[in-house]
């Protein structure tokens, strides 16, 4: 049977990988890579999403590091392009720190410990939530 190669991607818009330590982004974009269409690293890509009037597709971040460096993350303004964010909290936040990641600007919170199926299920689900957003605003997706 037939298969075409984008099949194989479980989640076609634009992710941008972004973490505490350096080397933890490069090993979150390598083990999402086979279920992503475009991965990019947020830190290079930040200031052309802002130069562009409208950088092309939809884009969304994952940014990991433990809750207090979310918090500083999240305190500066981001890039307004950003269909959706998820952090991924590398220490043990309770309940109050994660509430407060979201209040700063995270859509969903992922423990450390989140395998990439459950990452891209949270992508798929944002990306859902914002084309169900658009048709119910009668904007066209």
């Amino acid at each position: 049977p037939f298969h075409s190669a984008v099949a194989h991607f479980a989640f076609l818009h634009n992710l941008h990988v972004h973490a505490q330590y350096i080397d933890r982004a490069a090993r979150l974009a390598a083990s999402l890579r086979p279920s992503v269409a475009a991965i990019s690293f947020y830190t290079e890509t930040q200031a052309s999403l802002y130069a562009r009037e409208a950088a092309p597709g939809r884009h969304y971040l994952l940014v990991e590091g433990r809750s207090v460096w979310l918090q500083r993350f999240f305190s500066v303004p981001h890039c307004p392009q950003l269909a959706g964010v998820i952090a991924v909290v590398t220490d043990r936040p309770g309940s109050a720190e994660r509430a407060k990641l979201m209040l700063a600007g995270a859509d969903i919170c992922l423990p450390g410990a989140t395998l990439p199926g459950e990452v891209v299920a949270a992508l798929s689900a944002l990306a859902r939530m914002e084309r169900r957003l658009a048709v119910a605003g009668g904007v066209k997706p």
